[in-house]
């Protein structure tokens, strides 16, 4: 049977030795109001009193104490808390929704399934604490972990909390702000930050797994060694994150952007990559293959004096980040280069007959006189390439005399984006262009022979001399 309440709120009775009764807590908030309005008063001290489902709504307990307080179950909608002593306080289920904490010590604080919708804790400390009671260790209460499994924290604002170990299993935190908030070594097992900013935020061995953080804004965040096994992500932001040796088995990336983020020890072979933004560093690719690279660069670099040509065909560079890389004259047929980078990359004159280059980006790459022969570029972004012819000369250096045109016979280039495209005298017969872009693009002198050319944009495109588009 419930306690019967008197009109303040509290319990009628006292609990247990050395609790004060309704009165004597009435007239400590009284005071305290007082302090606060600083019309003299005092601050309140409720260090461990029992004040289990109080109703204080707005009351304001700006630097009360309350250590150790057992407020489980309490209404303190919209309280101000500020630079309040709450070390392991018990707030389980209370209601705590529009609070305010900043500068509160949190410590040790039990807040599993209380509602802290819209509440604002900057900055606060809500690490593992204990307690010691009477001076010894008789009767101390010890906290490994901060207790705050399923916690209702919607729409509240932690930055730079401080929240490593907490339990936080099941807890919500969707649209919540945590940036800069450190949650290292935090267990967050199925817990819901949908939308949540999490910029800067240290998340270390946390344990993620099963977690929904669909559009949520990590970027810059700390992840290494994290554990995000079957963590919903679609449309996460995870540019610059540092996710060094975090798992990802069952993870779904979808239409992720992982630009520039460190992704070492990173096994990606189970997780959903689809539509993410992600390129890998030349670092993760094998021992073998980083040497045959730096051996082309300096064979390109030499003119053929030093190194040696690489011969890299079917290889899988999927996601691997090559821009601004020389390579000139490279053996890359059949190999897979989905959704790879090659921004500002040379690749004169290089062999990707029959490459995967779906989804890569090639903007502003010189492929001049490179074969694409049966080469699938669909939804790739070839914006400001070349694709020139070159020129071909002697081993002296002298000009032949001759050019060497770019080769796309049969080439797939469904829905690629070509804007201000270079293709000019480049050999496009059968090429499909269905849905491309090629609004700017250059196309004076090229083969056009059966290339598909339905649904293109072709807003002032430079097509060859008395070329007729299919079925106009």
């Amino acid at each position: 049977m419930a306690e019967p309440q008197s009109q303040g709120g509290f319990n009628s009775r006292p609990s247990a030795r050395n609790q004060k009764t309704p009165a004597e807590i009435q007239r400590i908030l009284q005071l305290h109001e007082l302090y606060v309005r600083r019309r003299g008063g005092v601050p309140a001290d409720l260090t461990l009193q029992n004040l289990a489902g109080a109703v204080l709504p707005g009351i304001n307990l700006t630097g009360a104490k309350l250590a150790g307080a057992n407020l489980e179950g309490a209404n303190l909608q919209g309280a101000v808390l500020d630079k309040c002593d709450l070390f392991s306080c018990n707030l389980a289920r209370a209601n705590l929704s529009f609070a305010s904490f900043v500068g509160a010590d949190l410590r040790g604080t039990v807040l599993r399934q209380a509602n802290l919708r819209g509440a604002k804790l900057p900055d606060v400390d809500l690490r593992a604490g204990k307690l010691l009671s009477a001076g010894s260790n008789r009767g101390s209460l010890h906290f490994s972990r901060l207790d705050m499994g399923g916690v209702d924290l919607t729409g509240a604002t932690l930055s730079g909390a401080k929240l490593t170990n907490a339990d936080l299993n099941s807890a919500t935190f969707t649209q919540a702000d945590l940036s800069g908030a450190d949650l290292t070594g935090a267990v967050l097992t199925r817990a819901k930050l949908t939308g949540s900013k999490m910029h800067g935020t240290k998340l270390d061995g946390c344990d993620l797994s099963r977690a929904n953080l669909a559009a949520a804004k990590l970027d810059g965040a700390s992840m290494v060694g994290a554990d995000l096994s079957g963590a919903e992500m679609v449309a996460a932001d995870l540019k610059n994150v540092d996710l060094r040796g975090a798992k990802v088995e069952g993870t779904n990336l979808e239409g992720c952007d992982l630009t520039g983020a460190n992704v070492s020890r990173v096994d990606f072979s189970r997780a959903n990559l689809q539509g993410a933004r992600i390129a890998l560093s030349l670092a993760t690719l094998s021992t073998e293959i980083q040497g045959l690279i730096e051996n082309h660069r300096r064979w390109a670099a030499s003119q053929g004096a030093e190194g040696a040509q690489a011969d890299l065909s079917g290889r899988d560079f999927a996601r691997i980040d090559f821009s601004g890389i020389d390579f000139s004259g490279a053996n890359f047929t059949q190999s897979n280069f989905t959704a790879a980078t090659f921004s500002g990359a040379i690749l004169v004159m290089a062999n990707l007959n029959g490459a995967n280059l779906k989804e890569a980006d090639l903007t502003r790459a010189n492929l001049g006189g490179a074969i694409l022969q049966d080469a699938d570029l669909s939804q790739a972004d070839l914006s400001g390439a070349l694709l020139t012819p070159v020129e071909i000369k002697r081993p002296d250096g002298t000009s032949t005399g001759r050019f060497w045109p770019a080769n796309l016979t049969g080439a797939r280039l469904c829905n690629a984006i070509l804007r201000g495209c270079n293709l000019q005298g480049a050999n496009l017969k059968g090429v499909d262009f269905t849905g491309a872009d090629l609004t700017d693009a250059i196309l004076t002198g090229c083969n056009l022979t059966g290339a598909v050319m339905v649904g293109a944009m072709l807003a002032n495109t430079k097509l060859p001399e008395g070329y007729v588009l299919p079925g106009v």
